[in-house]
């Protein structure tokens, strides 16, 4: 796999349709202050949409964001939902601004980005949060093994606690091992940060 545009993604997310939620989507939820005033959520590179839904069944408005259409074929579960997804079927880096939101959350996705359009579609999501907003995201660190491609972003930790300057990291954990990508092996070396946004 030379780029991650030669990804099957609709495969990929049709095998992981039937996954359950990250127990990342409950932690961003408890630091946004919990599901008494549930508001917005940004969901980006939303794949087959498992994370999406749970934030919409717990209440929370969902703009999803993928280039896949997977999603969409699910939001019939809309109906047994107290809260909403609406899906945007673009690619992240074409999307001029985002609505304001109470939580930006995104899982392997914004490193795929790629170094020139990250910090773009970074400074974009910044804006869309208001003071105590909470960004929840994974970030490529140096071992990961996409570190060799040019068209993926893969940061030192220095880099991503810059990035998240005038934010308080709540929560921080560290993927760095051994794994595969469909069928290929694979070092994963992924930064998952949970983060409140300060000013």
């Amino acid at each position: 796999m030379d780029t991650a545009e030669k990804v099957d993604w609709a495969a990929l997310n049709a095998h992981a349709a039937g996954r359950p939620a990250r127990r990342l989507v409950a932690k961003a939820i408890a630091a946004a202050g919990g599901d008494r005033r549930p508001g917005v959520v940004l969901d980006l590179g939303a794949g087959a949409g498992a994370d999406s839904l749970q934030f919409a069944r717990r209440g929370w408005t969902v703009h999803a964001y993928d280039s896949d259409d997977t999603l969409a074929a699910r939001l019939v579960e809309n109906e047994r939902m107290s809260g909403s997804v609406q899906f945007h079927h673009t690619d992240i880096v074409d999307v001029e601004q985002f609505p304001t939101a109470q939580i930006v959350y995104s899982t392997y996705t914004l490193g795929l980005l790629g170094p020139t359009a990250l910090p773009e579609v970074w400074a974009k999501l910044r804006a869309a949060l208001p003071r105590g907003g909470v960004m929840a995201v994974d970030m490529f660190g140096i071992n990961d093994s996409w570190a060799e491609r040019p068209d993926v972003a893969t940061l030192p930790l220095e880099e991503i606690d810059a990035m998240f300057r005038g934010f308080q990291i709540i929560d921080r954990s560290v993927r760095d091992e051994d794994g595969r990508f469909l069928a290929d092996k694979k070092h994963w070396h992924v930064i998952t940060t949970l983060a409140r946004k300060l000013s």
